[in-house]
């Protein structure tokens, strides 16, 4: 007899009744998606292609909505290149020289073993976070400033993500 374990199936939440209601549940669900990033991405170094790709369709469905609404991101799927990155009192350019620098002089390693709990949760809630843009993208309507700004907030951190 196996471990009990609880299968996400996802399902329509988009209710048509109320269209303040899905307003109000599309943005609690990116205001948790913003919380839970840093624990979603986790995992990114060791299944880097699988998660990558989440990422690539997440931020192309905002950026998707983000043009819907007419408020469209302020970057273009990159971060700035000609940005600072600093560490220790030394200005890195590059990612390659601030990846080399890291793993030399602080050789931490940011996730040593995996959890299965963990990785599958976060495939969860990328799924579950790309299948409410693809809803509100069909259907929804309306939309806050907050709503927008936190969806902005959601591209330049898959972006930074991606390029680091």
């Amino acid at each position: 007899m196996g471990v009990p374990t609880t299968v996400y199936i996802h399902t329509n939440i988009y209710n048509y009744s109320n269209k303040y209601k899905n307003l109000d549940r599309f943005q609690n669900d990116v205001k948790r998606f913003l919380t839970e990033y840093d624990s979603i991405v986790l995992h990114k170094d060791l299944y880097g292609l699988v998660f990558k790709s989440y990422l690539r369709e997440i931020r192309s469905k905002v950026k998707i909505l983000l043009n819907k609404f007419e408020a469209t991101p302020l970057d273009d799927g990159s971060t700035r290149p000609e940005k600072k990155m600093l560490c220790c009192g030394l200005a890195f350019i590059s990612n390659e020289q601030f990846r080399k620098h890291y793993k030399d002089v602080h050789n931490e390693a940011f996730l040593v073993y995996t959890n299965m709990l963990e990785l599958k949760s976060a495939f969860a809630k990328l799924d579950h976070m790309r299948h409410r843009l693809d809803e509100y993208t069909r259907f929804g309507k309306e939309y806050t400033c907050g709503l927008l700004v936190d969806l902005k907030r959601i591209a330049k951190k898959i972006s930074c993500t991606l390029k680091f």
